[in-house]
This record gives C-alpha cells, structure tokens and sequence, in this order.
C-alpha cells in the first residue's frame, strides 16, 4: 500500500501562542499504536507500588496515600500514579497523576482546533459533540502540510484504576451490549463499560465547549466525566517533500520557499475529562469538586455518608491533602519527590531519569533503528521503612509478526510504516530491594526479553508469531512467560508461562487457548475503534479464553470449555461468558 500526499493550499493557519514544545516524528510514536497501551497484560513482583508489564517491560508506579473507609464502596481515596517513558507534562503530583477515572486523548491544538477534543462533522457546529457524534478527529491543514488523525492521534482511553486503559469504542450497528434503560449509549469499552452523553462541567477550562461522557460500569457505579482541562504535549513533526517544495504552476502556482524548515509540525494537547461525581447503584454519591479559576486543580472529595478529603496547592501541585484530622504532605525537588504521611514516615521517589525520555530512532519505512546506544537509566522508591527499590531500565525493540508492509509517503519522501514491524519501549532490565533485614547485596529480579520474531512480506508457514520474556527472581528460579505478537491474530494475549526453568524444561507450565475474536455468539459484543492504524481487533472484540493446560510434576491438568452448545462452536453466552465447562487430568 503506498499514499501519497501533494503540495497543499496557499492558507497557511497560525498556531496559538504557547511555549516552546519538544517535537517527536510519527515514527517515535509507534508504541502508542500497540495495543494494550498502558494495560498491565501480567504482573511482575510487586512492593512498592510497582507493577511491571511482562509483555512490554513497562513500568508503572500506583501508591495509595489515603484511602478513607466509609458504609458503601465507593472510593474516597488519593492515588498517585506514575508512568514511564516519553511524558511531556506534569500532573497534579509533579510526576505523578491523580489515580481517578478519566477519558483522554492527543489532539491537534492549532486556530481551528483550539481545544483539542473534536470529531470529524459534517457540520462545523458539531466538531464537539464528542460524545454523540463519537469518532475520529479532523483531518488538520498546518504549515501547509496535512495532518491525518492517525498521524496525530492514537485513539481515546478510559483510565480505570487498577485496569489501566480501555480503548473508547463506537457502538456499532451491529449491536453492542448497552444498558436497557431507556438511556441512548453511543460508546463502549472491551470491558463493558457503556457511556452516554452529558454536558461539561461549568468549572471545565476556559473556552471548552460540546459533551462530556457518564460511564456507566458492570456494576452499576456511574462516573461523570465532564471536568474537561488540556495540556500541552508534544509536537508532532513530518518531514517537508523537497519535489513539492519546487513546484511552481503544475501546483495551483504555488511557490513555497523552505528557508531553514524542513519539518511541517502540529501543536498537540491531551485532553482529559476528569470525574465530577461518582454514583453507585444504590444511590450512593462521591462529588469531585474542582477550582473555578484553575480547572486542573481538585480541592475535595466529598461522599454522602460524610467521608471528606481536601488539597492544597502551591505552585499548582499538590502540596497537601487532608482528611480533617490527619494531613499528608507532598514536596517536589529538581531531583526527589516526598510524601510524607501524618506519622512522620517519608516515601522518597528519584524517577526523574524514567520520566521524560525521548526516543532517539529512525525515521522513514522498513523498520526501527536507535541512534547511537540506548540508555540505561535508573529509579529509585525508598519506602518508611528504609528499604530501597531501584529499577534499571532500557529502550528495547520489540517485534511484530504478519504485518503488511505498507509505507506512507509524501510525494518522494517514505514517512512512516502504517504498520510497525517493530517499537521501541522503555523496559525493565533489573530490579533491586537493599535495605535493612536484607543480604547486603540485596534482592534482585533480572528480566531479559527474547529474540523480536518480527516478520511482515519475508513471514512463512514456520515464522514465529509469539515471543518470550524470562524473569530471574533473587533465589534463582527462572519463569519464562510467552505472549503473541502475532497482528490481529494473538497479539498481546499470554500464552504460556513456564515455571522453574532449567534450560530444558520447566516444573510446571501453563498453556493458554483462546477462542476466536468473530466466534458465535458474542461476536457483536463491543463497537468499533475509530482507529486506522493499530491492531484494532484486539480493541474490538473478546478473546475469551477457550483452553487451558497445566503440567506439573509428570501430571496434566485440563480445564475447557465444552462444546457441543446448539448453534455455537464453543459453550459460550452473547457476554463471552463459558456456559459449560469441562475438567479432566491424565494419567
């Protein structure tokens, strides 16, 4: 497949004023086109709030400062949530954000698209109805290069604490699962939630307009998301086509002059809709009240059997939150961040190395390269106790199987892959524990991902369509976990896990099946990703799990779902639920 993109008009639109911005190429993004993207697919060993990705070695830091319990479950808590990688800006903890419900996405920021969060309308009036009219951005004309959604824009996200992010999808006409209650829903996530449309919150910031989403849960817990705030994020930046540079009269007589430029680039915001209330099915409320004149900043949390939590500010981060009786703290240093709670007891974080990296990689088709050797950065979390975790991290390449190789270009100049064979991420190389009660040398886990098994026109009958990652824990023992790179096929679901491995075999393994994605009858289960690029299937639709295989100490275990079910191939309900299933062991 090869696009092409020409010379543009002679309007060219000014961007809003705003401070200097680092730029990235789409190329630099291509892990936000991955999916799961900031999903945790299996948990590492956790302590200090960590939990590692074994898919991708990603990091993530959740640590829960306050949590007040009250006579119904809605939360009253304060947790601070910390991510690696390419972050641009700061959250309402410095480098840390607010663990909450939210709906988000980057979006293009220029003249006309001053707030980011649009849809492509018919009608200029309806580019904010993101809710009802939900779907892909605008096509963006900037600097007199266009800018396609997919260049841009890598989908929108609910964050659920816990579960990471849920790709926001259209209900489709096929018949997603929605509430009966008389609401219209027009979006849903793979994990059910449904969300209809509401207005923005009057304290949203300066100049938003159109709906924000209440997401209705499983449970029956109903969270507004209308407090709308932006922030500004990287540029993204596509390479000037020199040939369209020259032309003169065989374009419209257009002369463009490139003087110094050699990039076309477009400001970006993330866009979020933080929560004003939350509502479980019994009537219970919990209000998140945010400031008139700074709509980032959340002053209280305030739940109906009188739970209360209030933040100061200093700054514009969080300096303080109180529950009336005990007070937490919270400070922010060039190189630490402190907590300190109302016992005295301090939790010191020096993240800043794992917070904002770059990635320095190779533009144009074919594949990824680093520039130069990637960097081996470090963190640390040092808990009350004393005791001192350090995470040691690198840029590593991962791979993808079957992917067609397909190329966009803008007249002469190869742009992008619409399909990366492989990405760089930023992924665990070790974890260490020293501190008091512990060997001297501490306690290490060492994790080492295995070959890329990347393959897209050169894949065959034998390519591999999954690829491995081995942990080493302190006592020695190696678990090797096996995932499916495989594109719109197995990519991301974990396959197999091997405990005890010698090098030859391993003390007990466990295979994973899972049933088709368009299997009978829950193939009409969710909506549709708004997406081009990405393996989307994976967003869409269940893999419900249809086999699994234990093997331990010369025994098999076997746990299936059966078939046989009238008019299914498998015993499954509309909600990929088994309906019938089937144990059995040997010998």
């Amino acid at each position: 497949m090869r696009y092409e993109f020409g010379c543009l008009g002679a309007v060219l639109l000014l961007a809003l004023a705003s401070p200097a911005r680092a730029q990235v190429t789409i190329p630099q993004e291509y892990d936000k086109v991955i999916q799961p993207r900031g999903a945790i697919a299996a948990f590492g060993n956790e302590g200090f709030g960590d939990k590692i990705d074994m898919n991708s070695g990603a990091l993530e830091i959740v640590h829960t400062d306050v949590d007040l319990p009250g006579n119904n479950a809605l939360p009253v808590r304060v947790a601070r949530r910390f991510i690696t990688g390419d972050r641009f800006a700061s959250g309402l903890f410095g480098i840390f954000d607010l663990d909450v419900p939210y709906a988000h996405g980057v979006f293009g920021n220029h003249l006309n698209n001053p707030k980011g969060w649009t849809v492509s309308a018919a009608l200029a009036a309806d580019v904010y109805k993101r809710c009802s009219q939900y779907g892909a951005p605008l096509t963006l004309w900037f600097q007199n290069g266009e800018f396609q959604p997919d260049e841009y824009w890598h989908g929108n996200f609910l964050h659920v604490p816990g579960a990471g992010d849920d790709e926001m999808l259209g209900v489709s006409t096929l018949g997603a699962h929605v509430p009966s209650d008389g609401n219209t829903y027009t979006v849903v996530t793979k994990n059910g939630a449904a969300m209809r449309c509401v207005p923005l919150a009057a304290t949203s910031q300066a100049g938003s307009q159109g709906e924000g989403f209440e997401v209705v849960f499983p449970d029956g817990t109903v969270y507004t998301l209308n407090q709308m705030v932006s922030r500004i994020n990287e540029q993204i930046a596509k390479p000037i086509d020199q040939y369209a540079l020259r032309a003169g009269s065989g374009r419209k007589g257009i002369v463009v002059t490139p003087m110094a430029a050699t990039t076309f680039t477009l400001p970006r915001v993330e866009v979020r809709l933080y929560p004003t209330k939350a509502t479980d099915r019994f009537g219970n409320t919990v209000t998140y009240t945010w400031s008139a004149t700074n709509p980032e900043q959340l002053l209280q949390i305030t739940a109906s059997d009188g739970r209360q939590l209030t933040f100061g500010y200093t700054a514009g981060a969080v300096s303080s939150v109180t529950d009336g009786t005990h007070t937490w703290t919270f400070t922010n240093t060039a190189t630490t961040y402190t907590v300190t709670n109302p016992d005295g007891g301090q939790w010191i974080y020096t993240l800043g190395d794992l917070f904002s990296l770059k990635m320095s990689t190779t533009s144009g088709c074919g594949g990824q390269a680093y520039f130069g050797t990637p960097p081996v950065l470090t963190g640390t979390v040092q808990a009350p106790t004393g005791a001192l975790a350090t995470f040691t991290m690198q840029p590593i390449r991962l791979g993808r199987s079957w992917v067609g190789q397909s190329c966009v270009y803008y007249g002469s100049e190869p742009l992008y892959d619409i399909e990366p064979v492989n990405f760089y991420t930023l992924a665990m190389l070790t974890k260490k524990i020293t501190g008091p009660g512990l060997p001297t040398t501490g306690l290490s886990w060492t994790y080492v991902h295995g070959p890329e098994n990347a393959c897209s026109s050169d894949c065959t009958a034998s390519s591999p369509i999954s690829r491995m990652v081995s942990v080493t824990n302190p006592d020695g023992e190696v678990t090797r976990y096996t995932f499916g790179n495989m594109l719109m096929t197995n990519e991301g679901q974990l396959l197999k896990v091997e405990s005890g491995w010698n090098g030859t075999t391993a003390l007990r393994t466990v295979d994973t099946t899972y049933a088709a994605w368009n299997a009978a009858p829950y193939s009409n289960f969710y909506g549709g990703s708004p997406r081009g690029r990405g393996d989307y299937v994976t967003s869409n639709y269940p893999f419900p799990k249809r086999k699994e295989v234990t093997t331990q100490q010369g025994r098999t275990f076997t746990w299936e779902v059966a078939t046989g079910c009238s008019g299914v191939p498998y015993c499954f309900d509309t909600f990929a639920r088994p309906t019938k299933v089937v144990k059995s062991s040997s010998p």
